[in-house]
């Protein structure tokens, strides 16, 4: 058993080593924090994963993506780990792991050459544009997919290979699991009609015949997928160019990611829309020409190896070339995860065809891609390091200067969070949510008349819901109920469930001593969010003027259980005691140490 052990490991020493230096260069990255950016919504303040709600991953889209078995998985690593971003990351780590592993057996497979699969399980798990997919939690999505595309393709060589119906079974549930963690995989079943062509060296027609389960599918999930990004608002129309223009891009991308994998220094996050310059147009056209000459002159010289890896990188960018517009970018680390196997298998076949000695290029490959991807990675390590790491490469953009301020809005650093929001919208004053933003610093700080401007500017440019509410709040603050409840009821004709509008509307009530209607939206409020623990206190004082206070007692309780130092709702207890001639002297003396002023005439007057 040692022994073939000992002999596994020799003859796939490289796979070993490669996969020990993937763990090495990503350790340090288990212990960062997780993005603002998706992860909140995904996983942390995401109550379907924090309940493990089965049945909503699959009834529910989330940032946009229909992905219940990504969701599922999120919830099994919360029942694990809850909030320690540790196990998130771990989680992420494991599926790359394995996905190399996949990576290296298929390539074998495929093209029966073991230095070949070397040099593409190499560059798959330690290339740094893949850094993105596997440090940002929310693209769990990503590396799962890929395993169960992986999985299927594995399980469809050995169908070819053995005819047998299992095998042909394992490989449809395989591709449905794929689209059930996230829909890009729909192209898998031309992909399998490229290993097809591999296998046979030519095209048949009937490669298409034993696809049809596949390609019905591809359908449901394309529509599904189609669907649920329009409904999320992800169809970007802003980009929807003319045909020929989208060509170019296309074309540009490509170009693109050519040149990020040969060149793979200056990553980012983002990567802003190519202006619509004549080198762009170049470049695109040329590009896309060449690629095209390329594959007819390799077909017509049954250069098939190469062919079907060119397929196979095309086929799996195809969906994010803007064909379909969505999102604000054109090219992203994150949509290279699965293609750049291809472009391993380039390399992999161009080394051997050209001789160069072995283990050389391996060795020089994993040093210098794992220091690559360590020196990446360390830009993940929180969210303003990664927002500041893309402004430093393009310091206008949009979405990392609003971020770097909402970022140090939360920090209470308002001064910068300030110049970050000025700054976003100098370049951008057509993007709402600068302003947005910004009206939230007016209303931490106190400035609900510069909030009410910036949300009036909001409003002209889209009817946002969020911005109805926050100008409620800032209406309130004023002490101006009647346009506050305006807003707030016109927030709730465009989303009912909006807790945040019934308490505004609660907190108008209780103001003006309608008590009754105060706690009726309090309570509705508190159903629909029961984790908020000024809906619990502000109930509390509705029922304390009432005189009822052993019910304002409870949710004083259930405000102080959600925050601890919630200090100003110790005093009110301890008030409440003394009207219910209990001891009120602990909640007293812990709205001191939270310096909470009328405490300590309230301590000296009950307590000695």
């Amino acid at each position: 058993m040692l022994q073939q052990l000992k002999k596994h490991i020799s003859d796939n020493l490289f796979f070993w080593i490669a996969s020990l230096a993937t763990i090495v260069v990503y350790f340090n990255s288990l212990h960062f924090n997780y993005i603002s950016w998706d992860d909140p919504e995904m996983v942390f303040k995401n109550k379907d994963v924090k309940t493990f709600s089965f049945l909503s991953f699959f009834k529910n889209q989330y940032v946009g993506n229909y992905i219940p078995l990504t969701m599922l998985v999120h919830a099994i690593t919360w029942l694990i780990f809850e909030s320690n971003t540790f196990g998130h990351h771990l989680i992420n780590l494991l599926f790359h792991i394995v996905n190399g592993f996949l990576v290296y057996k298929i390539t074998i497979q495929l093209f029966k050459e073991k230095n070949s699969a070397t040099i593409a399980v190499i560059i798959f798990l330690l290339h740094p544009i893949q850094v993105e997919s596997v440090n940002w939690i929310s693209e769990l999505k990503n590396v799962g997919y890929t395993l169960f595309f992986l999985l299927g393709m594995l399980q469809y060589l050995l169908y070819l290979n053995n005819r047998k119906t299992k095998q042909f079974l394992w490989t449809l549930l395989s591709f449905v699991l794929s689209c059930l963690f996230k829909p890009s995989a729909v192209v898998f079943p031309l992909v399998l009609i490229c290993v097809d062509i591999l296998q046979k060296q030519k095209f048949e027609i009937k490669f298409i015949f034993n696809k049809i389960p596949f390609l019905l599918v591809a359908f449901i999930f394309g529509l599904i997928n189609l669907k649920t990004q329009a409904s999320a608002q992800f169809i970007n129309y802003a980009h929807q160019f003319p045909f020929y223009e989208r060509m170019v891009n296309a074309g540009y991308a490509i170009y693109f990611y050519l040149k990020l994998f040969t060149i793979p220094i200056n990553l980012s996050v983002i990567y802003p829309f190519p202006a619509n310059s004549v080198v762009k147009i170049v470049i695109g056209l040329v590009f896309l020409m060449g690629i095209v000459l390329m594959l007819f002159w390799l077909y017509r010289k049954k250069q098939f190896g190469f062919f079907v890896i060119i397929l196979f990188i095309l086929l799996n960018l195809v969906l994010v070339l803007q064909f379909v517009p969505f999102g604000e970018v054109l090219n992203a680390d994150r949509y290279m995860y699965l293609p750049i196997i291809g472009l391993g298998w380039l390399l992999g076949l161009l080394v051997s065809k050209i001789n160069l000695k072995l283990p050389i290029v391996p060795t020089v490959l994993i040093l210098v891609l794992a220091s690559l991807t360590f020196l990446r990675s360390n830009k993940w390590q929180s969210s303003i390091v990664l927002y500041e790491d893309i402004v430093k490469k393009y310091p206008d953009n949009f979405l990392a200067l609003n971020s770097l301020g909402v970022e140090y809005m939360f920090k209470n650093n308002n001064d910068k969070a300030l110049m970050y929001f000025n700054r976003a919208i100098n370049i951008a004053p057509y993007n709402y949510k600068g302003f947005y933003n910004r009206a939230l610093l007016h209303l931490k700080n106190n400035q609900p008349k510069a909030a009410i401007k910036d949300l009036n500017q909001v409003l002209i440019m889209y009817n946002y819901i969020k911005a109805y509410v926050a100008r409620a709040s800032a209406h309130y603050s004023l002490m101006d109920y009647n346009s506050a409840r305006i807003d707030a009821k016109a927030a709730l004709l465009k989303d009912k469930n909006n807790h945040r509008a019934y308490f505004i509307l609660g907190n108008c009530d209780n103001d003006q001593n309608d008590l009754q209607n105060a706690i009726s939206f309090y309570n509705r409020a508190i159903e629909l969010n029961k984790d908020e623990p000024d809906y619990y206190f502000k109930r509390a004082i509705a029922l304390g003027k009432q005189q009822n206070f052993k019910e304002c007692i409870e949710n004083l309780n259930s405000c102080i259980q959600l925050n601890s130092n919630y200090f100003e709702a110790y005093y009110w207890r301890g008030v409440a005691k003394v009207n219910l001639k209990l001891n009120p002297c602990e909640d007293f003396r812990m709205a001191i140490e939270g310096s909470f002023a009328p405490a300590s005439e309230a301590f000296e007057k009950h307590c000695k």
